[in-house]
């Protein structure tokens, strides 16, 4: 798959609990000494069709979290699909503009 099959495809992304090793412990977690994956991350390279455990554990390899639970995988939505493009084609927009999030306070 090229890179606007990617772009505009649904996307299928995944999230999970996993233990907090902050040292001292979070006090804010929803789950006491648990992080929340939050809205999800996205999978790539056919990664859903391992299945949502196998798929869960490669990302949290990836970012280091461990003893994971309480894990989902959905397709995004068209809205959620939608809004991803606008943004991405916002920020093609302000590349060629020269306009990039490394300006600091000079916008």
């Amino acid at each position: 798959m090229n890179r606007d099959e990617q772009l505009n495809s649904r996307r299928w992304k995944i999230s999970y609990t996993y233990r907090c090793t902050c040292n001292p412990q979070c006090y804010w977690t929803k789950l006491p000494g648990r992080h929340a994956g939050g809205s999800g991350t996205f999978l790539n390279d056919g990664e859903e069709a391992l299945g949502m455990e196998a798929a869960a554990a490669i990302v949290a390899d990836q970012y280091g979290h461990v003893d994971i639970a309480d894990i989902r995988m959905w397709q995004e939505g068209d809205e959620e699909r939608d809004a991803r493009l606008a943004l991405n084609r916002r920020q093609e927009a302000d590349e060629k503009q020269g306009v990039h999030w490394a300006m600091g306070g000079a916008n």
